[in-house]
């Protein structure tokens, strides 16, 4: 009769270790540990495994920044300085890009590395006190050579015309809110011809870069917003503010007319016509060729009064 198989021959051949079991489950078998601390012996051993990846990374971390840092440092070109979406005004003003490029790479100074902040941040409160930013948002590296500015530019709107301390008369850029801005221009070329000039500020020393010029000077920026799309604004020279001070009244110049507008848009008084009847009118001006003649024209009250031969002071 054919043997019959013990329990014990077909427990050992059934056994795990034949099946190649890790190092681990063997130890804890022959100590005789239990099913829990066999899982936490486990757990331990993953976790140690853990720390030693992390610890080994963060050993060589600041060996490659080191590294980094010391390729950067070696470069010798000067930094590429990006501005993201610059208006078109900026694009075509050489001069002023590489000033504010120049002011980015003194800013950074010797910490021109990837790895680094410090010199970004410098460079995002120097750009801010310009003048030329609404706001900095946001300085970064592009590369080891170039850096990129993601920034709200002001929006230059108007030139005003003041005076130096020296005595020098000089037209000053101004932005939409009145603030004056780091550019100045001769008189005889007002610098930006798409510019208004607004003339006869009640301040005729410039406020510093930065600082609001007046009242009168907001006045004429609200005038200009309405009158900058007819199709007449291009015979307009000027805007006159030197009775502001006196009755909030403002004059448009034309090359040899004196335009009586009157109060501000939405300042005008009970006697005065609407600024939709003050557009009228210098249209139907424009249509009859009597806008820029030489004289005195009075829209404040409905009737295009035209008065000739009156000299104005230019």
């Amino acid at each position: 009769m054919a043997a019959r198989r013990s329990t014990g021959s077909r427990t050992t051949s059934s056994h795990p270790s034949t099946h190649g079991e890790g190092l681990l489950d063997r130890i804890t078998d022959r100590i005789g540990l239990g099913p829990r601390t066999r899982l936490g012996c486990r757990i331990a051993g993953w976790l140690f495994l853990v720390a030693m990846i992390v610890a080994g990374g963060t050993m060589g971390i600041p060996t490659l920044r080191q590294r980094a840092m010391a390729r950067d440092l070696m470069i010798e070109s000067p930094i590429d300085v990006e501005f993201a979406a610059a208006p078109k005004w900026i694009v075509s003003d050489d001069t002023l890009q590489e000033e504010l490029a120049d002011t980015v790479r003194s800013s950074i100074g010797e910490d021109r590395s990837t790895a680094l902040r410090s010199g970004l941040q410098r460079s995002k409160n120097a750009l801010e006190q310009t003048g030329w930013f609404e706001s900095v948002n946001q300085i970064q590296w592009i590369g080891p050579r170039t850096v990129r500015i993601d920034a709200t530019w002001v929006i230059p709107a108007a030139l005003v015309r003041g005076v130096l301390p020296n005595g020098e008369q000089r037209a000053f850029l101004v932005d939409s809110r009145g603030r004056r801005l780091e550019t100045d221009y001769p008189i005889s070329s007002n610098g930006l011809p798409e510019f208004p000039v607004i003339k006869g500020a009640n301040r005729s020393t410039p406020p510093a870069p930065g600082d609001r010029w007046g009242d009168d000077v907001d006045a004429a920026l609200s005038l200009h917003a309405e009158i900058r799309s007819a199709e007449w604004y291009g015979l307009i020279e000027s805007i006159d503010v030197r009775r502001y001070l006196e009755n909030r009244e403002l004059d448009l110049r034309t090359r040899r007319s004196t335009i009586n507008w009157g109060r501000p848009p939405g300042n005008a008084t009970i006697a005065e016509v609407s600024t939709r009847d003050k557009m009228k009118m210098l249209d139907y001006l424009v249509e009859i060729d009597a806008l820029d003649t030489s004289g005195l024209v009075d829209i404040r009250t409905g009737n295009a009064d035209l008065v000739y031969g009156q000299p104005q002071d230019r």
